[in-house]
Parts: C-alpha cells; sequence; structure tokens
C-alpha cells in the first residue's frame, strides 16, 4: 500500500443498524460502517470554504479551451476554487481522428441532464442556481458568481487519506466530515476520481489542436451520482464528526472508453458535501494521488 495524502471526502446510501457504543461514539452500518464522535474546535475554527465548479466542456467545442484558460485564471487569483472537468453532450462524442478518444462518463452525463447543460462551455459554482430553471453559469459570469460566495461561511469540513493499491489497483479513501454549524437538511457525500494530462485532440477557437491537455477530467464516482448519507435519514449534527472508508477499484470496467487509461499519478480524489434540497454543495477538498 503507498499513502497518498491528507484530505476530505465521504459515502453512504442506506441505514441498518444504529448501535450504540459508548457516550462519545456512535456507528452507522450504511455501506461501511460510520463512526461518529465530537469535533475537534481546533480544526472547525480553522476551516474555511472552498468553492467547486464543474466546467462542462467537449473535444469538439471550439470556445470550451477559451473557458479553461478563463477558470485557470480564477484559479490561480482564487486558491479555494477546485475543479473538476466534465466531458458530456454531443461536443463530447469520438468523432474519429485526432477526437477518437471517448471521456464521456455516465455520471458526468446524468449530472448534465439533471441540472440542464445545454449550450457548453458552461460550469456549474457550488451548484448555485442561476435562475429558477438553470444551473450552469456562462463564461462571463463564472468570477462574479464566485466572488459572491463568501469563503468564511463555513457549514462543514472535509478531511480525506488515501492508499493505492497498484498491484490490487484500489484507491482506499478514509474520510471524515466535521458539522461545524447547523445544516437544516440532509447531506450526502460524494466521492470522485479525476485526471490530469490526458492528451489528444480539441478544437481550439479555428485550429484543431492533435496534443492538447486535458487536465481536471472527471473519470468516475466512488459511490454514486450524488453521493450516499452520513446518518440513516442524512441528517447530520453540528459539533459531530463523520467518519468512513471507501475503495474505488481503477481498473478499465468503469471506464466509458477502455483505451483512456487511468495513470494513477495524474489523479485525484475530490469530495463534496451535497445539500439535497437545495442541491447546493457545501463544502469541497480533493487530494492529489501522485505525492
Amino acid at each position: 500500500m503507498k499513502k497518498i495524502g491528507l484530505l476530505l471526502t465521504g459515502l453512504l446510501i442506506i441505514a441498518t443498524a444504529c448501535n450504540k457504543i459508548d457516550t462519545s461514539k456512535d456507528l452507522f452500518n450504511i455501506i461501511g460502517p460510520v463512526e461518529v464522535t465530537p469535533w475537534n474546535p481546533d480544526y472547525a475554527a480553522n476551516v474555511t470554504r472552498n468553492i467547486y465548479v464543474e466546467e462542462f466542456t467537449g473535444h469538439f467545442c471550439n470556445n470550451c479551451p477559451a473557458g479553461a484558460r478563463e477558470i485557470k485564471a480564477i484559479m490561480d487569483d482564487y486558491p479555494a476554487v477546485i475543479l473538476t472537468a466534465i466531458h458530456s453532450g454531443d461536443l463530447a462524442r469520438p468523432r474519429g481522428g485526432i477526437y477518437s478518444n471517448d471521456y464521456r462518463t455516465p455520471m458526468g452525463d446524468i449530472i448534465s441532464n439533471d441540472f440542464r447543460i445545454r449550450a457548453i462551455p458552461k460550469a456549474m459554482i457550488n451548484r448555485m442556481p442561476v435562475n429558477s430553471t438553470e444551473w450552469g453559469f456562462d463564461r462571463t459570469q463564472w468570477l462574479s458568481a464566485i466572488q459572491s460566495i463568501d469563503i468564511t461561511d463555513v457549514s462543514a469540513g472535509i478531511e480525506l487519506q488515501c492508499a493505492v493499491n497498484e498491484a490490487r489497483r484500489e484507491i482506499e479513501a478514509q474520510m471524515a466530515v466535521t458539522i461545524i454549524k447547523p445544516i437544516a437538511n440532509p447531506v450526502q457525500i460524494c466521492l470522485i476520481l479525476q485526471q490530469d494530462s490526458l492528451i489528444s485532440g480539441q478544437y481550439d477557437g479555428s485550429q484543431h489542436i492533435p496534443d492538447y491537455v486535458h487536465n481536471h477530467m472527471f473519470r468516475a464516482g466512488f459511490n454514486g451520482n450524488y453521493g450516499t448519507r452520513l446518518t440513516p435519514n442524512g441528517m447530520v449534527t453540528a459539533q459531530l464528526k463523520y467518519s468512513t472508508t471507501f475503495k474505488l477499484q481503477y481498473g478499465n470496467s468503469f471506464l466509458h472508453d477502455t483505451n483512456v487509461q487511468v495513470v494513477i499519478k495524474d489523479c485525484s480524489v475530490v469530495a463534496y458535501l451535497i445539500d439535497m434540497v437545495t442541491k447546493e454543495v457545501l463544502q469541497v477538498e480533493y487530494v492529489h494521488l501522485h505525492e
């Protein structure tokens, strides 16, 4: 087992039992055991709110590279931004030649459809709505949407420690979610794998670039399209810490296109906590797997 690093992530689905361990610890059996313990106030005092940007893109979208450059410039100025690039829709389908790779995923397609992403490039910012029917912000709106978020308004912190078993091609993610202030609605934690340095074709403006570098590429989910619960009913309590472990086999079985290999040194794990009523992402964290 190769140890990778610290960060934040989570997972759970349908509760089957709740066994009292002692006065300071509970154990929920959902997909795996979830340990509930008191928070660490010193940790909580130093947590800031990160901002999750899901950029919808495609290799035959000629305006998408300009969008990627825009969000990179924003990330250079706003280190709290964590990015995932989701290839979906007609402009992401294979077309032969330098556009033979298929970076689409079933989970990415579901998210794109559920949040009504149409023309690209678009980006969701913490899954905040643009209006009553749309969640995808236009490129000209990305910076202002990010600037509107108060990163001192923190509901939760996520910690994640990952280990990779290269022989078994398995990632184990030990995660903890600390609830810092009351959250009115049920929440779920979602864990995904993404990959940098995928080199293939990209239509950029009026040019066809054969060796474009695709980064932050969504590859697979650990625990479903919208994650899983941390408690039997999804409700969490302030000043408690919820800990569990998730695993992902990163062989080619989950890939839409098995020719696009998972290179673990180029990958990251991202975890985000979702308010299941408002759909908003309350917190997000990530860890690189190459360290």
